[in-house]
């Protein structure tokens, strides 16, 4: 008789950053998304792939709102994609509408060896790593993920459903509190 092992489980990394943005304010970590399906998308705004594909996370969104979260970890391949105002601007502009970590100095986006843009890690209710992938058209795939994680989760009692951390403003937010350099941001979007 033979005995299949198992791979050995991997726990997801910290979310580590300068600051978030769609979170009203708070701070996210790992612990506090435990019971949710957790997809991180490693993106910056001048990737063309990395904006397709946060049209193709929007249905997953949309479809699983209640068990899924959607964690975008923005980690700049340019120079100019790290100044806070410029990101904080393109998440209005392209209307992300998950939390976003602002990930300047690569801190997560090393964590987890991501190597492309985008790389998206999916991370199951008990808080370990269950898939990576990089580059685009991975929204069919990750929709039979996620359909087998809510089934197997559900069954283990570990699954939480409910609202996630998501807060409807692009307001960055970083360890100093509100960042002056993005009130003309706001200003310019009172509504947001």
């Amino acid at each position: 008789m033979t005995r299949t092992e198992s791979p050995p489980r991997v726990r997801a990394s910290a979310l580590i950053g300068r600051g978030w943005l769609n979170t009203g304010g708070k701070n996210v970590a790992l612990a506090d998304l435990r019971g949710k399906i957790v997809v991180l998308d490693f993106w910056t705004f001048c990737c063309i792939n990395c904006l397709h594909v946060l049209d193709e996370l929007r249905d997953l969104e949309a479809r699983y709102r209640d068990v899924l979260v959607i964690v975008g970890v923005h980690s700049p391949k340019f120079a100019h994609e790290a100044d806070p105002v410029a990101l904080a601007a393109a998440v209005d502009r392209y209307e992300v509408r998950h939390p976003v970590l602002d990930d300047p100095d690569l801190t997560t986006w090393s964590a987890y060896t991501a190597r492309a843009w985008p790389t998206l890690v999916v991370i199951d209710p008990e808080g370990y790593i269950v898939a990576q992938m990089a580059g685009e058209g991975h929204a069919h795939n990750l929709a039979i993920l996620v359909e087998a994680l809510i089934a197997e989760h559900d069954a283990k009692g570990t699954l939480h459903r409910g609202d996630g951390p998501y807060v409807g403003s692009s307001l960055w937010v970083g360890e100093a509190g509100w960042s002056d350099s993005l009130r003309g941001v706001v200003a310019r979007r009172p509504g947001r």
